[in-house]
């Protein structure tokens, strides 16, 4: 898992010092920090559903704005990483359910003519579903995302957003546990910053 974390961490710091590193400042390169809640997330586990008390989620992105590059404007990649925790209901103490992912995103950022800017995408990654309690353990599986948000600049090199973001990732065998699938509803606030 330390490994999964670190990886994730490294190649968001190389992409963003390749964009710094570039010659002249290019503003279809950025960078975003967002932080929030996980709702209504589930944990499948041994063809039973069990349900999840309200949790947090932190993550970080770097992406490029493809406007040179496709012919239709509005487009952008990006790398982005995200960590989601909640606890089993009903219980106290170390049970919980968490994931790490790393995914790549496909965004369109649509220009309604106000400052309010809306985006919405999708993305593929790796998921590691880790699980704590009475089975302790983690698997990292094939998984993926839908995201979208509103964005508001109050800078020219500062964006604030507003974002929901549903992740899915299944049949992960987690120790003894078969067939983990995790589910979870995300909505985090965050900052996105011209590179």
């Amino acid at each position: 898992m330390k490994k999964f974390v670190l990886s994730s961490a490294a190649a968001l710091l190389l992409a963003t010092g390749a964009a710094q590193a570039d010659s002249m400042h290019d503003d279809n390169w950025y960078a975003s920090i967002l932080g929030g809640v996980s709702f209504d997330p589930s944990l499948m586990a041994g063809g039973s559903l069990h349900e999840m008390d309200t949790g947090y989620n932190i993550g970080a992105r770097v992406g490029y704005g493809l406007d040179n590059v496709l012919p239709m404007r509005g487009f952008s990649v990006e790398a982005d990483t995200f960590y989601n925790m909640s606890g089993y209901k009903g219980t106290t103490g170390l049970s919980h359910l968490a994931s790490t992912s790393f995914m790549g995103n496909l965004v369109y950022h649509v220009d309604t003519g106000s400052p309010v800017r809306l985006y919405g995408g999708a993305g593929l990654g790796a998921v590691n579903d880790r699980v704590g309690g009475v089975v302790s353990d983690s698997s990292t599986v094939f998984g993926w995302q839908a995201l979208g948000g509103l964005e508001y600049p109050v800078s020219q090199d500062m964006t604030l957003f507003t974002e929901y973001r549903y992740q899915n990732a299944h049949d992960a065998n987690i120790g003894a546990l078969r067939g983990v699938g995790n589910t979870s509803n995300n909505l985090s606030v965050g900052m996105k910053f011209s590179l």
